[in-house]
């Protein structure tokens, strides 16, 4: 028997064995033996089942223990991202009111409908206009006038508010603004206060030219017409003829030069509108190219060569800005006569008005050929020829302006250094006519040798006329409701039919902020400004000086020593922040003021003796030199580069709402950020790049530097220059406009610059609500867009173009198409309108 017979084992076997055993072949072992016979048999299907088994619990082992870790893993995973979670910071949104009120100013501004990416103003402030109305007041209206009548409005509630324990200064500001309310004693007083001035002048109450009869021979009438005119200005600080100043000397900035030419301060007295023009980064120049606001109390006249220029095609609109000229003049002179005209008069009614409406033509013809005159004194010129103002002596002056008379068959007389010695006799300065040169434009230079020839051969009749009326008309406006309106109904019928008056109380805060401003500063000034807000601009002040160094030492255009010498002007920049420290000082605003005098029942006397502080003030400084000043008062909306000093200056007001205290440095920085980078940039700018740090009119660049900026430069005038306002079918133009684009695209570039530099060392900044889905630079260049909302007539519009700065919409849309952030930052796509191809960079 072998192993297997007889054993249950043999009968219960696999059926696979057994079948395996009874068909399979069994090879024999190397002696020949069986299996069987060795007793080695091996059941292959037990086996079989075996391996199965073990290795079936092998796999069930180990998915068990992938579950197992799966499950841990999963485990771990939930209870880290909890921990996180209850440990992670919520999106922090800033609900300050400041970031609320920007918030809503943002989007009601806001349309949402333009792509940021396609015009990004539109985006900004479509929705501008519709939620700020343009004030009947204004022929525009922006940010930046809202703002200033919000400052009058403040400036009036101070005046009219009870206080006490106020220094002088700010007293008489008080007593300035209660003159100028107290219409009716204007009203009572009438003419009386003009005809007073008149007679200090040497000018008779009414025109002589009105007492003319056929029988009159004026041949040997005299007018000694430069008396009147050293009158005007040593009393009224007034240019009639001639235009005088004292300025800083353009090539030694630490003293003071004559300069003279054509008239410039052709009205001394306050503006009784608000139709300022803004110029943000006005330049104080000493040349006579010279930006300034023009006055907002504008005479006929001006605002005859305004619509003059608007209608320059248009020869009925000529005519009728003509008649309307002379009916004014005829009233106004009309109104001198029937004051002081004497009882027993030779000539009838009918003749005196022939003769009245008569000198109100001679007068405008008069005045056409002055203005002829003044407008051949073109000043503009390529930037470099700044570089070398002409300046002479007295003789040299008039040697030259008797050889022009004679040439134009006039006779000669001497007027330059009489003028000079009749406007110093109010002074303590004693001129040295051989070395105290006086600069002049090779442009002014011609005017005055051509307007002497023209007065050589004028009849002294006329030219008495011609005074009378420049001194009579900027005064009118201060005296009498008649008078006032008179001026309004001839300024609406050229056609100002949407410009109204404004309120008595406003006129009257911005004369009084205008002829007494550090007083008003010292009525609204926080002491706490310089702890709070001072350290703050200064911050980023230097931030922004050096994000300008950082992008001078990229330029590969600027040779090294021509970096190395802007960064020393970058240094030495000086910034006057605010306003000045010794304002809240008594002792010292009762000293800035020293001599003023102001009474409550003469309001014309009062702007006078004003004016003439100032006057002597300014002609007894001529010795002194020069070291530095404040190029504006604190309550002006508006922000300076001084280049003959090297200083920016930013008053009181652009230190508020809506151009800084925005809730975010995001905000901040794209508003008074870009201010402040776009004045720092002003002395870099095609004009700016002429000074030195010391402020001095020298060269400083190389010549390779200079050719190259030239050639940069020359990118921006084209792209400006494309510009197209559809609503006058006119471009802007790139050129005129060149120095102020380079300020706004430094100032952009600078800014943000600088913001990445703040937020880096102060982290990140909370969400604004409602546009939580913008980041920081988003932001910044939202703010910036929206600096620059505002709405315009056609007039304005036209008026913009003539202007240094391109139309508001420009200004943002300019800059921003020639920033790669600013195409990276909102997505815009290579060639859509916001990111062209070819970007203008200079800085």
């Amino acid at each position: 028997m072998n192993a297997w017979s007889g054993n249950d084992c043999d009968t219960m076997g696999p059926p696979v064995t057994r079948a395996a055993s009874a068909n399979s072949t069994i090879p024999p072992l190397k002696n020949g033996s069986d299996l069987r016979e060795t007793g080695y048999l091996i059941d292959v299907g037990s086996r079989t089942a075996r391996f199965r088994r073990k290795h079936r619990n092998k796999i069930v082992s180990i998915i068990y223990f992938i579950l197992l870790l799966l499950l841990l893993c999963i485990a771990v995973t939930m209870t880290v991202l909890y921990v996180k979670q209850k440990n992670r910071k919520p999106i922090s949104i800033c609900l300050s009111k400041e970031c609320l009120r920007s918030a809503a100013n943002l989007a009601l501004s806001m349309n949402t409908k333009a792509h940021p990416c396609d015009d990004f103003y539109q985006y900004a402030c479509g929705n501008w206009a519709k939620e700020h109305p343009r004030p009947d007041i204004f022929q525009s209206f922006d940010w930046f006038r809202d703002k200033q009548m919000k400052v009058y409005a403040t400036v009036r509630d101070f005046l009219n508010r009870n206080t006490s324990d106020l220094p002088r200064p700010v007293k008489q500001a008080k007593d300035l603004y209660t003159a100028c309310m107290d219409t009716e004693t204007l009203d009572k007083r009438g003419l009386k206060p003009i005809l007073k001035v008149l007679e200090s002048l040497g000018l008779p109450a009414y025109p002589t030219y009105i007492n003319m009869t056929e029988d009159t021979d004026y041949s040997t009438y005299s007018f000694d017409w430069l008396e009147a005119v050293i009158n005007i200005k040593i009393q009224l600080g007034m240019d009639v003829l001639i235009g005088f100043d004292i300025f800083t000397d353009p090539k030694n900035s630490s003293i003071y030069k004559l300069v003279m030419g054509s008239p410039e301060t052709t009205n001394p007295f306050p503006s009784m509108r608000h139709e300022k023009k803004r110029h943000i980064g006005q330049r104080n120049l000493v040349t006579n190219k010279i930006e300034r606001y023009k006055n907002d109390n504008m005479n006929v006249q001006d605002s005859k060569n305004f619509k003059n220029f608007e209608n320059q095609e248009n020869k009925e609109d000529d005519e009728k800005i003509a008649h309307v000229s002379k009916l004014y003049y005829a009233e106004l002179i009309k109104l001198f006569v029937l004051e002081d005209a004497p009882k027993d008069s030779n000539l009838s009614e009918l003749q005196l008005d022939q003769n009245i409406f008569l000198a109100a033509n001679d007068y405008h013809n008069f005045n056409e050929d002055m203005y002829e005159l003044e407008a051949n004194n073109d000043t503009s010129s390529e930037d470099d020829e700044y570089l070398n103002v002409p300046e002479y002596t007295v003789y040299e002056i008039q040697e030259h302006t008797d050889m022009i008379v004679k040439d134009n068959n006039g006779t000669a007389s001497p007027i330059w250094k009489r003028y000079l010695e009749g406007v110093f006799n109010i002074s303590n300065v004693k001129l040295d006519f051989d070395n105290d040169k006086i600069l002049i434009s090779d442009p002014d230079l011609v005017y005055m040798a051509l307007m002497a020839a023209y007065l050589s051969k004028a009849s002294p009749v006329l030219i008495e006329l011609y005074v009378w009326i420049k001194v009579v008309e900027v005064m009118a406006a201060h005296t009498t409701t008649e008078l006032r309106i008179l001026f309004q109904r001839s300024y609406e019928a050229l056609g100002n039919h949407d410009l109204y008056t404004p309120p008595r109380s406003q006129q009257c805060a911005s004369a009084v902020n205008e002829m007494l401003g550090m007083a008003v500063s010292y009525a609204i000034a926080d002491p706490r400004f310089f702890y709070i807000t001072k350290p703050k601009i200064e911050v980023m002040l230097s931030e922004m000086k050096n994000a300008l160094a950082h992008l001078v030492g990229q330029a590969k255009w600027m040779d090294d020593d021509t970096k190395l010498a802007t960064y020393q002007k970058i240094i030495q920049m000086k910034t006057l922040v605010g306003f000045p420290d010794w304002l809240l000082d008594a002792e010292k605003l009762e000293k800035y003021y020293e001599g003023i005098e102001v009474n409550t029942k003469t309001h014309l006397e009062n702007l006078i003796n004003i004016i003439q502080v100032k006057i002597k003030k300014a002609l007894n400084k001529f010795r002194i030199g020069n070291n530095g000043s404040w190029a504006t008062d604190p309550t002006e909306v508006n922000a300076y580069h001084t280049f003959q000093e090297n200083t920016i200056t930013v008053p009181l007001v652009m230190l508020q709402h809506p151009f800084f205290d925005l809730g975010l440095d995001s905000l901040n920085y794209g508003s008074l950020g870009t201010v402040l980078g776009h004045e720092i940039t002003h002395g870099f700018d095609n004009f700016g790049r002429l000074f030195d740090k010391n402020g001095n009119l020298l060269p400083w660049w190389s010549n390779d530097t200079i050719n190259s900026f030239v050639n940069k430069t020359q990118c921006f005038i084209d792209q400006y220059s494309t510009y197209y306002v559809p609503e006058i079918d006119q471009h802007v133009d790139g050129k005129k406009t060149l120095g102020e684009n380079i300020a706004d695209n430094g100032g952009v570039r600078e800014a943000l610059a600088a913001l990445r530099e703040h937020l880096r060392k102060n982290g990140p900044e909370p969400k604004l609500p409602g546009f939580e889905h913008l980041n920081s630079e988003q932001l910044f260049f939202l703010s910036f867009g929206n600096l620059w909302c505002g709405v315009s007539t056609k007039e304005v519009l036209k008026a913009d173009l003539t202007d240094e700065h391109s139309p508001q919409q420009f200004r943002a849309r300019g800059a921003l198409q020639n920033n790669a952030d600013f195409a990276k930052t909102w997505n815009c796509p290579p060639g859509s309108p916001m990111n062209p191809s070819n970007k203008c960079i200079i800085f």
